[in-house]
């Protein structure tokens, strides 16, 4: 059975763009068609979704890589099957989210409060400690995930984005700064893993420099990544762990995780593995 279907990204060009191209070439070792379609090259009418100029025609299964805006939510109508699912993706994308419904025995969560730049400084301080982390919701590769050092930190918050914006105020985990694991798990299996290193950063984010290395996939990490799929239902997921003195804490999940970290630290063909569940889906349905 040959299958097809969609990556939802940003613009239909995506020139440089490693992990979509890395899963194009991959579906074609398996016979499987996939094309981009850019969110932002998309209009939605009554009559359907039109994709620069021309109508978008329904497809096997999409995968989701743009995460702002109701045309994504629109998009996912043209497939039968999505990855991740819309509905988890959508819920999964934001932080809060995470922090509140995100549990291991395995792993503890930082301290943590959902606010606006509103609220005081100093009760954040008596419950944080100083300095603290503010993370925007729904950021990513590092941005909006700032150390708020003093009261000119925080009210800058104030100042460079809207009042009403809501931030996750977290403990700094000292331990950890400037690193962090990546953990890649399909459907609760950890298949990669790597360490994330900044040496002029308290973010390990290799998009602002760190460099990366790969790391052993333990019994504790295997665990790891099958509880937050118990938890999620996610099929594919990066997962962040923060290092304790004694114990991970948990940072984040990523559902739209890149691969070109992970896969030139590990050798491991992430991509293949993708669409390998992506044709088994379909092949045993």
């Amino acid at each position: 059975m040959r299958i097809s279907g969609y990556i939802l990204e940003k613009y239909n060009n995506m020139d440089g763009a490693y992990t979509c191209h890395r899963l194009i070439e991959e579906a074609k070792y398996l016979n499987i068609d996939v094309d981009i379609i850019g969110v932002c090259d998309c209009c939605m009418t009554e009559q359907g979704v039109i994709n620069k100029k021309h109508q978008l025609s329904s497809r096997d299964f999409i995968i989701n890589r743009y995460k702002w805006g109701k045309v994504k939510d629109e998009l996912n109508h043209y497939a039968s099957s999505s990855y991740n699912n819309l509905s988890l993706f959508n819920h999964y994308v934001n932080k809060y989210g995470q922090v509140k419904n995100i549990h291991s025995a395995l792993f503890t969560k930082p301290k943590y409060y959902l606010s606006t730049s509103t609220f005081p400084y100093d009760f954040l301080v008596s419950q944080l400690k100083s300095p603290f982390i503010a993370k925007g919701l729904e950021n990513s590769m590092g941005r909006e995930i700032l150390m708020i050092k003093n009261n000119e930190d925080y009210l800058s918050l104030r100042i460079k984005y809207p009042i009403e914006k809501e931030w996750l105020f977290e403990e700094y985990i000292e331990t950890s700064h400037g690193r962090d694991l990546r953990l890649y798990s399909i459907r609760g299996e950890a298949i990669a893993c790597i360490m994330r290193t900044s040496q002029n950063d308290f973010r390990a984010n290799v998009a602002l420099g760190a460099t990366v290395s790969s790391i052993h996939i333990d019994a504790c990490l295997q665990q790891i990544a099958r509880d937050i799929y118990e938890q999620t239902k996610l099929d594919f997921v990066g997962i962040d762990l923060l290092f304790g003195r004694d114990c991970y804490y948990f940072c984040e999940i990523n559902v739209m995780p890149g691969l070109e970290g992970v896969e030139k630290a590990t050798g491991i063909n992430i991509a293949k593995e993708m669409m390998v569940m992506i044709k088994k889906d379909f092949n045993n349905g």
